[in-house]
C-alpha cells in the first residue's frame, strides 16, 4: 500500500530541489555572463586605446614601424589608420 503523505512529501522535496537547482544555475549563469562581459569590455577598451595611441603617434609623424612596436599593432594596421 502506498503511503500518500510520504509520497507527497517526497514530491515536494523533489520540486524544492529542482527549484533550488534552477535558482543556483541562474545565479551561476548571471555571474559567468557578467564576468565575460567585463573581460570583453576591458579587451575592447585596450584595443581602442592602442588604436587611439597609434593615430596620435601617426599624426605626430612617427614612423609606422616604431608605432607598431609601441602599440602592438602590425605595420599594415598602422598604415591603414
Amino acid at each position: 500500500m502506498i503511503d500518500t503523505a510520504a509520497w507527497q512529501g517526497e514530491q515536494r522535496g523533489l520540486e524544492q530541489g529542482l527549484e533550488q537547482g534552477r535558482a543556483e544555475g541562474r545565479a551561476e549563469g548571471i555571474a559567468e555572463g557578467r564576468a565575460e562581459g567585463i573581460a570583453e569590455g576591458r579587451a575592447e577598451g585596450i584595443a581602442e586605446e592602442r588604436l587611439r595611441n597609434a593615430r596620435n603617434l601617426k599624426a605626430l609623424g612617427i614612423a609606422p614601424e616604431v608605432i607598431a612596436r609601441a602599440t602592438g599593432l602590425t605595420e599594415e594596421e598602422v598604415r591603414n589608420l
